[in-house]
């Protein structure tokens, strides 16, 4: 099963081969593509995930609250019918 590979000529190679071999050159090229965005995404998840759980990321502040909406303000404050009974 372990045989050597051996060197393919493109230009000896007729149109159904020319379009195997171009069709398998897409589909390395497309595999180690998402492979390297999956493995620099992980790669990004778990820096965040260590920084978080660390709190050693200098970028994050404590969050404050700049304007809240009056529409949200009254919804969570009781009405004056409700306090008469």
């Amino acid at each position: 099963m372990n045989q050597p590979r051996r060197k393919v000529e493109f230009d000896n190679l007729n149109l159904l081969g020319k379009a195997v071999f171009l069709g398998g050159t897409a589909f390395r090229f497309f595999a180690e593509s998402l492979d390297a965005i999956i493995s620099r995404a992980t790669d990004l998840i778990a820096e965040t995930e260590k920084s978080f759980r660390q709190g050693m990321d200098p970028n994050i502040i404590d969050a404050k609250i700049l304007d809240e909406e009056a529409g949200e303000s009254t919804a969570t404050q009781p009405s004056s019918d409700d306090s008469a009974d």
